[in-house]
């Protein structure tokens, strides 16, 4: 085949593929894509995970959820009320431009060198202080519809003090810890006699429960990312690039309503744990490794893939994609609540390290998920963070061979009342 690929070929061959029944676990005389992906995960506890479709991803398939309530809000302003008087602070600062923000306000905005912010008193209804041009747009992408205006040629730092009042002069006030440095001080500077309190550990505590219409979201991305990822693998043919597959995969979860991006590495550049597309064009008896997720009203999916492309897969490719399928179980099993998030990385660890490649695992085990993309609980040595019902994370062991290739098997999981509930369809443990 022609190393020449047509972008529309590709892009059709997706969804022409993904339109058959069957046809994402199928093998074609050309190409044999593994592993499968299986029906469910033994290791799942709790609600089950949505199934997969092979049907052609589009926005009529995911009919839109519903939407957060004021009530959810009112309740995580009290959430972090609660948190910010275990600190000591009677006033919390959040910026524009931050999660944090999107979290409180109900609406993602941009960092600006223009005070955005929102101050919540913790016995006090919240104050959201903009630019006087963008009190319309703040209205509009956000939940807070009493904004107050500062105009050009004023300070905003002091219109935000004269709208809190004179209490506030020498309160303790908890900074969001993404607050830009000069934003910090300018706050100090407009409150002399305030103390100005590191936020982390609240901000951090704040949203490492998910609710359920939390978890519903992440639920719906998961389950477009699994569509996608299906439809992605099936239509691997020799010749097509790694850039290829991956703008197909964006182009896919667009089409599906969802902003969404793939890392896609073909043979040895998927012993690269971060590695990106090069413009490699895939060749048969190739091992890729497909590592992506997509975004619905803000809450991410984080799932990755490995399989062989053309041909039977090679013994040590079937060993090392069955030790890190039997080390990410080990870890499943461990989770419940109580159980300290280093524990899971040790169970998966000690799996890989009996098997001789304790040196080629080479990151932590996984990461909370949710707004982020990367955010607490964090599954690594030293973090004795006991699991709480409620915590969602990724469990993404791997072995990487230099020069070879590299096997990563990653699932999102939460954390259950009895222990883990697999939001993903896991992988099988051996190529088929």
């Amino acid at each position: 085949m022609s190393n020449a690929i047509d972008r529309r070929r590709i892009l059709g061959g997706l969804a022409a593929i993904a339109a058959v029944p069957g046809c994402a676990t199928s093998r074609s005389a050309s190409a044999q894509v593994v592993p499968v992906a299986s029906a469910g995960s033994t290791a799942s506890a709790g609600p089950a995970a949505p199934a997969a479709s092979t049907a052609p991803a589009a926005a009529s398939k995911y009919p839109p959820l519903p939407p957060l309530g004021d009530a959810t809000f009112a309740r995580r302003h009290d959430s972090l009320r609660a948190l910010a008087r275990q600190a000591g602070a009677s006033l919390v600062f959040v910026t524009s431009g931050t999660t944090s923000f999107a979290y409180l306000a109900g609406g993602r905005v941009e960092r600006s060198e223009r005070l955005i912010a929102v101050l919540l008193p913790v016995d006090g209804a919240p104050l959201l202080v903009a630019p006087a041009f963008e009190v319309e747009r703040m209205r509009r992408q956000t939940r807070f519809k009493d904004v107050r205006p500062w105009e050009e040629h004023e300070n905003p730092f002091t219109i935000a003090r004269d709208a809190l009042g004179a209490a506030y002069g020498k309160a303790k006030i908890l900074i969001e810890p993404h607050t830009e440095y000069q934003s910090a001080l300018a706050l100090g500077r407009a409150l002399p006699g305030a103390t100005l309190v590191d936020g982390t550990a609240a901000f951090e505590r704040l949203r490492l429960h998910k609710d359920d219409d939390e978890l519903a979201r992440i639920r719906r991305a998961v389950a477009v990312t699994q569509d996608v990822f299906d439809a992605a693998f099936a239509g691997l043919h020799a010749g097509v690039r790694d850039r290829e597959v991956a703008q197909a995969i964006a182009e896919r979860f667009r089409a599906a309503g969802y902003t969404g991006y793939a890392l896609v590495q073909f043979g040895a550049l998927s012993a690269l744990p971060h590695g990106h597309p090069h413009g490699e064009a895939l060749r048969d008896g190739t091992v890729v490794l497909i590592d992506g997720g997509c975004e619905v009203d803000g809450y991410w999916s984080d799932i990755t893939r490995t399989r062989f492309f053309g041909g039977e897969p090679p013994a040590e490719f079937r060993k090392v994609h069955g030790i890190v399928h039997d080390a990410q179980s080990a870890a499943l099993a461990r989770v419940r609540p109580g159980v300290a998030a280093q524990d899971l990385d040790r169970a998966a660890r000690e799996v890989i390290e009996r098997a001789g490649f304790g040196a080629r695992f080479t990151h932590r085990l996984g990461h909370g998920l949710g707004m982020d993309g990367h955010e607490p609980a964090y599954l690594v040595k030293g973090n004795a963070q006991p699991l709480e019902a409620g915590f969602v994370f990724t469990i993404e062991p791997g072995i990487y061979l230099p020069d070879q290739f590299g096997v990563r098997i990653e699932d999102d999981v939460a954390c259950g009342p009895d222990g883990p509930i697999v939001l993903s369809r896991r992988a099988d443990r051996m190529p088929a």
